[in-house]
């Protein structure tokens, strides 16, 4: 039994007579007839038999035809998962979080590139909870995002790199000088988080809770240099990863009196199979170190 012959097999079925299957598979009628007659002597059955000028299948031919589809539907399906491997050969798409893109991204994107220069790395830049979304939805490779109970669960995690939350000001905001602060003491400050489907602000408007405070956001959003210019104007404040924060000389970084550490992983779908390069991006990961 070949596959060929399960095809020519069900598309007689599919048409009731060997003309048309003949003429829908472009191959000779004797060809179609051959082979069925092989299936039948290699069987000791007769799939067919006649009436009104219509093949029928028998009791075996009905057998015979259900797991004929069931066959062929795996290798049609076999054969589209393996074009799609192929096409999405050196290429890995990973949705990572603005911020955590910009400190940490561009360092892993250089040291990969230099071991892999032929894989284009595409990113997409996205909140922490919309990266879990496209990871579940398939449309993006890997993900990176915090650490929390739900991710650890969900999916599989590598740690790439510890970070916490600090209070950020401009050097002439009237809180620059202080060595620490409380969420209770930013009850009257204007504050700038970033947009709803980042995870950080989960844990920010948690901590203001824990402490009775409605915070005086002025400003939702996911962009730099935008959230920059509002702190040059010295009367409002932003939450940012510390690593972030740091590689800003303008910017004065002020530690929370109760710290939000978080790790920030790369993360990936139980369900789903990688392909080979994610999985060499998986393993790169494991031996890059945040400098």
């Amino acid at each position: 039994m070949k596959l060929l012959q399960m095809r020519y097999f069900q598309t007689v079925c599919q048409y009731g007579s060997i003309t048309r299957a003949a003429e829908e598979l472009f191959v000779s009628q004797p060809t179609i007839s051959f082979c069925i007659k092989e299936l039948e002597d290699e069987f000791g059955v007769k799939l067919f038999h006649r009436r009104h000028n219509r093949l029928q299948l028998t009791v075996e031919g009905a057998h015979f035809h259900d797991k004929v589809n069931y066959i062929l539907q795996s290798v049609d399906s076999l054969a589209t998962q393996m074009k799609d491997m192929g096409n999405n050969h050196n290429h890995v798409k990973i949705a990572v979080p603005a911020m955590i893109s910009t400190f940490l991204f561009p360092q892993m994107f250089n040291a990969y590139k230099k071991l892999y220069p032929e894989v284009e790395l595409e990113m997409l830049e996205t909140g922490s909870l919309q990266a879990r979304k496209l990871v579940d939805a398939n449309s993006v490779d890997l993900g990176i995002t915090i650490l929390d109970n739900a991710v650890a669960d969900t999916y599989n995690v590598l740690p790439l790199v510890p970070t916490e939350l600090v209070f950020c000001v401009s050097k002439d905001h009237p809180l620059a000088g202080r060595d620490k602060i409380s969420f209770k003491e930013l009850a009257d400050e204007h504050i700038i988080l970033f947009k709803a489907d980042s995870y950080q602000n989960i844990f920010i408007k948690r901590a203001f809770s824990e402490v009775g405070v409605t915070p005086n956001i002025l400003l939702y959003s996911s962009q730099l240099y935008t959230i920059k210019k509002f702190l040059s104007y010295a009367n409002v404040g932003v939450f940012l990863y510390r690593q972030l924060a740091e590689i800003d000389p303008d910017l004065v970084c002020i530690p929370l009196d109760t710290p939000i550490n978080q790790d920030v992983v790369l993360f990936w779908s139980k369900n789903s199979s990688l392909y080979s390069d994610s999985e060499n991006f998986i393993q790169f990961a494991k031996q890059f170190k945040y400098e």
